[in-house]
């Protein structure tokens, strides 16, 4: 009888253990392209066939030129092509001004990596984020930001570690914008909907849903149309100001 207990006891201990290593690599789970960024020494020779990253105002100029030429033909609805390292800059700057980060350095401590990439027609944005430093961060001390960040580091998974986030979502018009919808949400390798995260995190789903959806200003455009082409987001309207 004893060797019998000692056997299930063991058995389901070896369960036990099993289940809680998945879960400690689900919960600590950092994409690939973040480690192989960490793993890369700062001094690694540039590959001079590599091209140069476009800087916010350059891309902004590429889509102004772009409309103005297509106007002087006569076409009154222009179209422009974006692609994910584009995207990318431009949400991060984005994030950037919306935030009041006051300086790329700053930003460099709270989102330590950043990826954004187009997958079955939607736009996946993830990025790995020290919350510690957000909470610590002057201009989100206070407020909704403060308590949204804190109550990540609430959560047991996260403590000290850095956190990766992921939102799926499409890209649609809204009031001549570029907006997100029917977003979906990975906190490290755990799918989790913006219902379980709101309770989790003891905030509305309507404020989680407000920060995903909002319109964002990402190109000098009123924005009729979009879709997304390949590795490629195709924007159609006309170009604004700025």
């Amino acid at each position: 009888m004893l060797k019998q207990f000692l056997w299930l006891f063991g058995g389901a201990f070896s369960i036990i253990s099993v289940l809680l290593i998945v879960m400690w690599h689900q919960a600590t789970y950092l994409p690939s392209w973040y480690m192989e960024s960490v793993a890369t020494p700062n001094h690694t020779t540039v590959d001079e066939t590599t091209p140069t990253r476009l800087t916010r105002e350059e891309i902004w100029q590429k889509v102004s030129n772009t409309l103005k030429k297509q106007s002087a033909a006569g076409e009154g609805i222009g179209t422009v092509e974006l692609n994910s390292d584009e995207i990318n800059h431009l949400i991060l700057d984005e994030i950037q001004v919306n935030e009041k980060v006051k300086n790329n350095t700053n930003l460099e401590q709270i989102i330590l990596g950043k990826n954004t990439q187009f997958r079955d027609g939607k736009l996946v944005i993830g990025a790995v984020i020290d919350l510690k430093q957000l909470t610590e961060h002057e201009e989100v001390r206070s407020g909704k930001r403060a308590d949204l960040a804190q109550a990540f580091l609430n959560l047991p998974i996260i403590k000290d570690r850095p956190v990766y986030i992921e939102v799926e979502a499409t890209p649609v018009v809204k009031n001549q914008q570029i907006a997100l919808d029917s977003p979906r949400i990975k906190l490290a390798n755990v799918s989790i909907t913006v219902e379980e995260l709101s309770k989790y995190l003891g905030v509305s789903p309507e404020f989680i849903n407000q920060r995903i959806t909002r319109e964002r200003t990402l190109v000098p455009m009123s924005v009729q149309d979009l879709r997304v082409q390949g590795d490629k987001i195709v924007i159609s309207g006309t170009g604004t100001a700025w």
